[in-house]
């Protein structure tokens, strides 16, 4: 099956473009989870009566592993497969407003818009699932990876779909089986995925755009932690300090991805890929945590928690991408 992308004819699933970087389509993508991520850094802000129960850190964390895997889904297919056509935009948006429902369920996932949660997010794999089953028809040479992708990621969100017809505990139980299940697709296929290797300027690039993305949520933290409090020398100091905390980590951050983008990603993508993730929940809890510092009024326990495990969810990461 060929398409026509621009003046070129394209075989639908083999995107061959050597020293590739993200394209408007995925950046306009990415802004549908600046909401997600706001919501979600809020489960940390909000806390109960003011202060941080385990409860909040386990649904922040559980929460946060369906929607960055909902954005890693439609990143390594671009990556690997991405023809830009008019059907491939068209299914790209398609995925961006139920991602915005996701982000929508997000904010009480555990409570009355827990359907909408799972069906968002079961929306945004089976588009993926469309698109890949595209690619299997599309190029012969790549079925093995196209069907197998196509096959795992169907029956892991099939889990979050039958999910919405059981009570808790039986639906939570049910996202992770599917979680699971999804997560370790591209792992028993990466013989296969060899075959196609990653794009090792596209990928980095993608990760990092991610990354500033969740690093936004602590500037927008930082501001929202002060707007009720008037203007004092406490809140300067508490600025300053904040904003120093997220330009170290964004330093220390880029500096990693820089060996990366110089380096060779062949055979190491998804220790690459999935190293990404406690690093992204790190960043996110340090933007939870600068704004409840800037907020003057919440523990100093619940601070010393945020920031001590934000710190070891990104630092320790970082050695090993």
């Amino acid at each position: 099956m060929l398409l026509i992308t621009g003046n070129s004819v394209k075989r639908i699933g083999l995107n061959t473009d050597k020293g590739r970087h993200a394209v408007w389509l995925e950046l306009f993508f990415d802004l549908v989870y600046v909401v997600a991520l706001t919501r979600l850094t809020h489960i940390v802000v909000a806390g109960h009566n003011g202060h941080i129960e385990t409860s909040d850190y386990l649904a922040f964390f559980a929460l946060f592993v369906p929607v960055w895997w909902s954005w890693v889904g439609h990143t390594m297919y671009q990556n690997r497969f991405g023809t830009y056509d008019i059907t491939d935009s068209l299914l790209t948006l398609l995925q961006m407003f139920f991602a915005i429902m996701l982000a929508y369920g997000v904010g009480n996932a555990f409570g009355e818009t827990g359907v909408i949660f799972a069906l968002a997010y079961a929306a945004t794999r089976w588009i993926l699932v469309l698109m890949y089953m595209r690619v299997y028809l599309g190029n012969p040479d790549v079925r093995p990876i196209a069907g197998g992708l196509s096959f795992g990621f169907a029956v892991g969100s099939a889990c979050w779909v039958v999910s919405v017809f059981f009570p808790p505990p039986a639906m939570y139980i049910l996202w992770v089986a599917g979680l699971v299940i999804e997560l370790a697709t591209p792992l028993l296929l990466r013989k296969q995925l060899a075959q196609v290797p990653v794009h090792n300027t596209h990928l980095p690039e993608r990760a990092g755009l991610f990354a500033l993305l969740v690093m936004g949520e602590s500037f927008l933290g930082l501001v929202s932690g002060a707007d009720s409090y008037e203007f004092s020398g406490i809140l300067v100091l508490n600025l300053v300090f904040g904003f120093s905390i997220i330009c170290a980590i964004w330093w220390l951050y880029f500096e990693t991805l820089e060996k990366a983008l110089t380096g060779n990603l062949q055979g190491a993508a998804h220790l690459f890929l999935y190293g990404h993730l406690p690093i992204y929940m790190g960043i996110g809890l340090l933007a939870a945590g600068v704004q409840r510092l800037v907020a003057t009024n919440h523990s100093t326990n619940d601070l010393s928690s945020i920031f001590s495990f934000s710190l070891l969810l990104i630092l320790v990461p970082l050695q090993f991408i």
